[in-house]
């Protein structure tokens, strides 16, 4: 989720909380410092794409950090106002730390929520990364000339169905493109998310023995459609690119991705491909390792948001 989303909902949270939203209360803006500061990550930005991209919804996503944060939030504050109600404001900085967390957790990237007890990015895949009806359903709750027609409460009710309705939207996208092909298809992996765009849209990938098939699915109208097929190398040329600290990285930031090998008299170019993210007909993040006959990677290039972009690893 991007900041502003994750700030609303911070506000929201507090609202439902009964804190009335003032300056002047220490217990809001801790629950809304708490719902923005794991992002705090964006610091490693500073060393570049690479460093913030390897690190992003890391360690500053996981419970140990949330607690650290949390009490942070709470000595700014404590500072700041001199006499504040102490564990209040510290619980809901925490609630603020935590539904940052939990949101992060429904969509595509995920989090490192269980670090350092495990290790890896988990993912619900619900919700989009700019998801409107979460935005919305914040809003109504924070402006009291909604709350008039609306409880709050009833709000929150409807985001849990919300969620439930994704839960089963992806459910049955999953059932769909299975049994459509999985009549074609030797079928051993399915990954369904949503789309990048559109709250009926989703984007499916799928594995199998020979080749990889990324396509969308529209719940209504009812439409599959595939994007893409993208064929494996054979076992030789993917030993040799496999364990090269680009394909660790790689296989670290993204756990659906594709490795496509083009040979030269000289080289072998891999591109790797991170299936997650398919917008305006390409896949967001690429990566380029070069190896010579020698078997020496002679260059490494993570490409961030597009394939123009370098960075040297």
């Amino acid at each position: 989720m991007d900041p502003l989303t994750h700030a609303i909902v911070g506000l929201s949270i507090a609202v439902l909380s009964g804190e009335p939203i003032s300056l002047s209360n220490p217990a809001m803006l801790g629950c809304i410092a708490g719902a923005v500061i794991p992002d705090i990550d964006i610091v490693m930005q500073i060393k570049g794409d690479y460093s913030y991209l390897k690190n992003h919804r890391g360690i500053s996503h996981s419970i140990p950090m949330l607690a650290i944060f949390s009490a942070l939030i709470t000595g700014v504050l404590l500072f700041a106002y001199g006499t504040i109600p102490l564990y209040k404001v510290l619980l809901m900085a925490f609630g603020g730390c935590l539904s940052h967390v939990l949101l992060d957790l429904t969509n595509s990237y995920g989090a490192q929520i269980l670090w350092p007890f495990y290790k890896k990015k988990i993912t619900f895949d619900l919700l989009l990364i700019y998801d409107p009806a979460l935005l919305i359903l914040s809003l109504l709750i924070i402006f009291p000339v909604f709350q008039k027609y609306i409880p709050p409460y009833i709000i929150v009710v409807v985001f849990v169905y919300y969620l439930g309705i994704r839960y089963h939207m992806r459910k049955s996208v999953k059932a769909a493109v299975s049994s459509s092909l999985g009549q074609v298809y030797n079928i051993k992996f399915i990954r369904v998310l949503p789309s990048m765009i559109g709250l009926i849209k989703w984007h499916f990938i799928i594995f199998t023995e020979e080749e990889k098939i990324i396509g969308e699915f529209n719940i209504y109208p009812r439409k599959l459609r595939i994007i893409r097929k993208l064929e494996n190398i054979d076992k030789d040329l993917m030993e040799m690119v496999i364990n090269t600290p680009l394909a660790e990285f790689f296989a670290e930031f993204t756990p659906v991705y594709h490795i496509e090998c083009t040979t030269t008299e000289d080289e072998y170019i891999y591109n790797f491909i991170d299936l997650r993210y398919y917008i305006a007909k390409d896949f967001l993040h690429h990566a380029t390792a070069v190896i010579n006959k020698d078997l020496e990677v002679v260059k490494s290039l993570f490409h961030p948001y597009r394939k123009s972009r370098d960075v040297h690893l």
